[in-house]
């Protein structure tokens, strides 16, 4: 495998420090071909460089979130693969960067090893999370399956169409069923849910992988 290009982005400059030499070791096929240590160094690096395989990304930085990073790249057309490691592994961060097209997360608590593998899996197109965050994400994902159940056939597609914009007079043709049996329907998944809104129960459907956007 050819060395794998690497943009370090790191505020912690002992942590940068430790990453950057036993990357760079003889024995990793990974090269650190430069380090930033905010979000301005990171994106004005990225403008410079001529070839950055992978952005090795840490999520607090001192002038705002790794996640602009990413944002910034996507916003480019850059098809420079992104491994964030971090601390935090609250799952709404994990779930928001997935969103945005992340290739691996894992822990800062990982060792070089670990890292080492999840540099490789990225590069090669196959994303890679740590034991822990592959653990939270079967965790939000089980409870969005068991969350489902608790729904009709017929309410799902319903709260589908809420979620495309549809009106009631516009899903009942869409079913072939009356105003009323959709605004009957409405209000049964409003009771489960304890939902007073529309704009609610689309939150919701999305939130929940029922549709996407």
């Amino acid at each position: 495998m050819s060395c794998i290009n690497v943009l370090l982005v790191e505020d912690q400059t002992l942590t940068r420090m430790g990453i950057s030499l036993a990357l760079n070791s003889g024995s990793s096929n990974c090269r650190i071909v430069a380090e930033a240590g905010s979000v301005h160094e990171a994106k004005e690096l990225l403008k410079q460089l001529e070839k950055v395989d992978i952005v090795l990304l840490d999520l607090m930085l001192p002038d705002g979130n790794g996640s602009e990073i990413v944002q910034f790249l996507r916003s480019r057309g850059a098809d420079t693969k992104v491994l964030v490691i971090s601390a935090d592994t609250t799952r709404e961060n994990i779930l928001q960067l997935i969103d945005l097209g992340i290739g691996g997360f894992i822990s800062k608590f990982a060792d070089i090893s670990t890292l080492e593998a999840a540099i490789t899996s990225v590069y090669s197109g196959i994303e890679y999370y740590g034991k822990d965050i592959t653990e939270i994400l079967h965790a939000v994902s089980t409870a969005k399956a068991q969350a489902l159940d608790i729904f009709t056939s017929r309410e799902l597609d319903i709260m589908r169409y809420c979620a495309k914009g549809l009106s009631v007079k516009q899903i009942s043709e869409e079913l072939n069923i009356s105003t009323r049996t959709v605004e009957n329907h409405k209000n049964n998944i409003f009771k489960k849910l304890g939902f007073n809104s529309t704009a609610e129960l689309i939150n919701y459907v999305f939130e929940h992988g029922i549709v996407h956007n």
